[in-house]
């Protein structure tokens, strides 16, 4: 029912004029019939309400202006709930559109990587082409000046080049079998040298023992020399006490103080040697430590030059693998090249500081060293700045 009246203000106020006015008819006839029935009993006196139908009509208009309030805040509510789900679709919706460009961003990307890809790859296949054709162009030039020279010569140049590859083969040879050698030195002299630290430093924990003995020996013979002494001078002092015993009390204190000079003086003197001594034990052991400290030095160092030259024995063998003679190419040809490379081994730079004298030759050592990267490294990173810029000299077998 309340919730009726709610809804329909108008409904309420009809209602309550209604009952208002029933009430006032039921007062009217009430009092009526009482006045009929006690006309003869003494007037009362009868407190009556007039209800104000201006005050009714305004309790109505307020009861439904506080409708109409509670209906507009309600609205409102709905209206604040739409906006805020609306700002949430909003945000999704520009979510979803990021994410959307960030994959086509990176399927660009991907387009992108691939694209340079296909295009080093043909970048490559145009160099080998080229080189190809060059090779070809030369081939073409010797085999015009081989049919100008006659059959002896071309017998003659034959057997040159046979002997030429014999020796180039007897050299890789003899350069394998010095490199193995200079490794297997390397590793003797590094034995040797870890031995030798190791004797060095018994024989100076040896010698410290015995100096530490013999100065212990030392500090108990003097300590019984002066026990001894003392003893002497103890019995020489009762002897001529008793032999003295009328001298005067002047030559006694003189006696004494003496005594305090002489023993004075022989304390300073064992101080001053005791001092020079520990002296020559702190200089003897600086001494030790610094020849210690260098012969260190020096292993560390034939260590690392060790570790370099083997690492760059394999770049050498590495490149070697992946270079590709050009046809054509006579035997013998070398160049040197230098060689930058960045932490990991990657190649940064290659250049030619001596050529060989063909350019097709210099362009194929070029690519295997582009085509061997990344190039082998010490697992230890101190030593990579001995192989930021390499110059090597490379000499096909």
């Amino acid at each position: 029912m309340w919730e009726l009246l709610h809804r329909n203000p108008r409904s309420l106020g009809a209602a309550l004029l209604l009952h208002l006015v029933l009430a006032a008819l039921l007062l009217v006839g009430a009092d009526w019939m009482i006045r009929t029935q006690d006309l003869h009993k003494k007037p009362r006196i009868v407190q009556a309400r007039i209800i104000n139908p201006e005050a009714v009509e305004a309790e109505v208009g307020r009861l439904q202006r506080a409708e109409q309030k509670r209906q507009a805040e309600k609205k409102k509510a709905e209206q604040e709930r739409e906006q805020l789900q609306a700002r949430k679709d909003e945000e999704q919706a520009r979510l979803q559109a990021l994410e959307e460009q960030r994959r086509a961003q990176e399927a660009e990307q991907k387009r992108a990587q691939e694209q340079k890809r296909k295009r080093e790859e043909a970048e490559r296949l145009a160099e080998q082409n080229r080189l190809a054709e060059d090779a070809a162009r030369r081939k073409a030039e010797e085999e015009a000046r081989r049919k100008a020279e006659s059959q002896r010569l071309a017998a003659e140049q034959v057997k040159r080049q046979a002997e030429a590859e014999r020796r180039a083969e007897e050299q890789a040879r003899e350069r394998a079998e010095a490199k193995r050698k200079a490794a297997e030195k390397a590793k003797l002299k590094v034995e040797a040298q870890r031995k030798a630290e190791q004797e060095a430093k018994q024989k100076a924990e040896q010698a410290a023992k015995q100096k530490a003995e013999a100065e212990r020996k030392r500090k108990a013979e003097l300590e019984a020399k002066k026990k001894a002494e003392l003893e002497a001078k103890q019995k020489a002092e009762q002897a001529a006490k008793q032999k003295a015993a009328a001298e005067a009390k002047k030559k006694a204190e003189a006696e004494a103080k003496k005594k305090a000079a002489a023993e004075a003086k022989q304390k300073a003197a064992a101080e001053a040697k005791r001092k020079a001594e520990e002296a020559q034990r702190r200089e003897a052991e600086q001494a030790l430590q610094s020849q210690l400290a260098a012969e260190q030095a020096g292993i560390e160092a034939a260590r690392v030059q060790g570790v370099v030259a083997e690492y760059i024995g394999y770049i050498q063998e590495r490149i070697q693998r992946s270079w590709l003679r050009p046809p054509g190419s006579p035997a013998g040809l070398s160049c040197v090249v230098q060689v930058g490379l960045i932490p990991g081994g990657e190649v940064a730079r290659v250049q030619i500081v001596r050529s060989s004298g063909d350019p097709v030759f210099d362009r194929s050592v070029e690519s295997a060293v582009y085509k061997a990267s990344p190039l082998p490294l010490p697992p230890d990173a101190a030593l990579f700045k001995h192989f930021r810029d390499l110059r090597l000299i490379f000499k096909p077998n």
